[in-house]
C-alpha cells in the first residue's frame, strides 16, 4: 500500500491542537485492533520468489502500528440563487433540479490509515477488521522495531488524514462546491501485518517486506554474494 505525506492542505480545517502540545508523540489509550492478514506467509514466498528466482527463504510476520479514522465528507454548492422574488413557472421548474445540487451533498465515510512512525498515510479501500488487544501490545510494537525518529501526535494524525480525504474530494467536485469534513470518529491504534521475507539463491541475499493486506513490496536489502 502507498503511503502519501501530508500536504499541507485544508489549513481552514485543521482540528484544534489547543491544549494538546503537538510536540507530544500519541500513543494508544482505547483497545486496539490487530488487523487479519489477508497474504499469507505461502504468498509472501511466492512474492519473493518472483523477485530472487531459486532463492531459498522464510517469512515472518511482524506487526506494524498504525492509526486508524474516519472522516465523513460532505459537499454543498455556495453560489446559492436568491430566491426573495417569486419565479415564474418556468423558472421554478428549471430551479427545481438546481436547488437540489445547492444544498448538503450525502456525506462519503472514508477509512483513512495514517503510518505511526512516519505520520504518512493513504486512505484504505476496506474497513479494518481483526481482533482487539490491549493498547499495551500496540505500544509494545514499537520496542521490536529500529525505526527511529519523533513519532506523530493526534493532531498530526488528523491533520494528515483530512488533508488525504480533502485533496482526494477535490478531484471530484465541481467548481464552486464547499467541502465540509467531520471526524466520524477518532483515531485509533490498529496493528497492521506484514511479512519479512528473507533468503538468497547463488548470487544474491535479499529482504523484502510484504505488505500483509494486498501484496504490495518493497526491497529493504539486497547485496551481490561473493563468488568463489
Amino acid at each position: 500500500m502507498r503511503e502519501h505525506p501530508e500536504s499541507g492542505a485544508d489549513r481552514g480545517a485543521e482540528p484544534s491542537d489547543q491544549g494538546t502540545g503537538t510536540a507530544q508523540p500519541a500513543g494508544a489509550t482505547e483497545p486496539a485492533l490487530r488487523l487479519t492478514p489477508h497474504i499469507t506467509a505461502a504468498e509472501a514466498l511466492v512474492v519473493f520468489a518472483r523477485k530472487l528466482p531459486g532463492a531459498q527463504a522464510e517469512a515472518r510476520q511482524v506487526l506494524h502500528p498504525f492509526w486508524w479514522t474516519v472522516l465523513s465528507a460532505r459537499t454543498r454548492g455556495i453560489f446559492v440563487r436568491s430566491r426573495r422574488k417569486p419565479l415564474s413557472n418556468g423558472a421554478a421548474g428549471a430551479g427545481a433540479g438546481a436547488g437540489t445540487g445547492a444544498g448538503p451533498g450525502v456525506g462519503q465515510r472514508m477509512n483513512v490509515l495514517v503510518n505511526a512512525y512516519s505520520g504518512k498515510g493513504f486512505i484504505a479501500d476496506f474497513e479494518p477488521i481483526g481482533t482487539p488487544v490491549d493498547a499495551a501490545e500496540w505500544d509494545a510494537a514499537f520496542d521490536t522495531s529500529n525505526q527511529a525518529g519523533p513519532r506523530p501526535s493526534l493532531f498530526e494524525v488528523s491533520r494528515t488524514a483530512r488533508s488525504l480525504v480533502r485533496t482526494k474530494v477535490l478531484k471530484t467536485v465541481k467548481l464552486g462546491m464547499g467541502i465540509t469534513l467531520d471526524e466520524a470518529a477518532p483515531p485509533r491504534g490498529i496493528l497492521k501485518p506484514n511479512w519479512i521475507v528473507t533468503g538468497a539463491n547463488e548470487k544474491f541475499a535479499a529482504t523484502i517486506l510484504v505488505d500483509g493486506l494486498d501484496s504490495s513490496h518493497y526491497i529493504v536489502r539486497v547485496e551481490r554474494l561473493e563468488q568463489d
